[in-house]
This record gives C-alpha cells, sequence and structure tokens, in this order.
C-alpha cells in the first residue's frame, strides 16, 4: 500500500465519522412543543395559569420544562418514562389527572415515548372523567 492509498483512506474514514456525527447531533437536538392548556393546572406542587406553553426537553427526555409564552413562568418536571416507543408527532398529548375539579399533569406523550410525571408515579392512569387530554405541537 502506497503513501497516497493511506492518506485517501484516512480522509474516507475522517469525512465518514464527520458525516455520522453530525448525523447524529441534529437527531439528538431537542425539539420544543408548544400547547394552548385552557385550565389551571398542578404540575409538581406548583399551580400554572391556562395559557400558551412551550415545551421543551432539558438535557434528556427525564426533564421536561413547561415555559409561558410570556417567558414569566417556568417549571421544571421530573419523568419517569412509561416506554421508549415514539409517539408520531401528530398524537403527541399532555394527559391530565382531574380531581377534586383540580387538574394535574399526569403524563406526556412524545416523540421520545410515554413519560410519566414523578409526582404521580405509582398512582393508577386517569380515566374516563378524570381524565383530560391535550394535545401539543412539534416546532
Amino acid at each position: 500500500m502506497n503513501l497516497q492509498s493511506s492518506v485517501m483512506r484516512c480522509l474516507t474514514m475522517v469525512c465518514l465519522g464527520l458525516a455520522l456525527f453530525a448525523r447524529s447531533d441534529a437527531e439528538g437536538r431537542p425539539k420544543t412543543a408548544h400547547v394552548t392548556i385552557p385550565f389551571d393546572f398542578w404540575v409538581q406542587d406548583g399551580k400554572l395559569p391556562a395559557g400558551v406553553y412551550e415545551i421543551s426537553h432539558i438535557n434528556s427526555p427525564t426533564v421536561v420544562v413547561f415555559t409561558s409564552s410570556d417567558a414569566k413562568r417556568s417549571t421544571e418536571v421530573f419523568m419517569l418514562p412509561v416506554n421508549n416507543d415514539p409517539v408520531k408527532e401528530s398524537e403527541s398529548k399532555l394527559v391530565f389527572f382531574v380531581q377534586d375539579g383540580q387538574r394535574y399533569f399526569y403524563e406526556l406523550w412524545c416523540i421520545y415515548g410515554k413519560r410519566i410525571s414523578t409526582a404521580q408515579y405509582g398512582k393508577e392512569a386517569p380515566s374516563g372523567d378524570s381524565r383530560v387530554e391535550v394535545p401539543i405541537v412539534y416546532q
């Protein structure tokens, strides 16, 4: 093998490595979702007013931040995976548990799979009148 072949082989490997790194970096970028929640709701131990929120995944799919559209309110939510099967963006949603007229953030169905709020872990999944779903939109 001559020097020119070795250099070409090395350059090919470097280019391939850079292409794979760029692709994984693009896929790894967190996506942001937007949602209009038409009611006041509880997240962890804090109450948030009805409104438009941005939902972003910070550092991993297990930490989600709700930020109001005016950026005056922001709340972190720690999540546990229910499964890692991605949900279609068109089927992404927030699930709320309704108890005594109050709505509590329960679960997020998103591109990273289904995630449950740690505050709701161990509680039975809401159904019927105790369940409210709100669609989210990724942008």
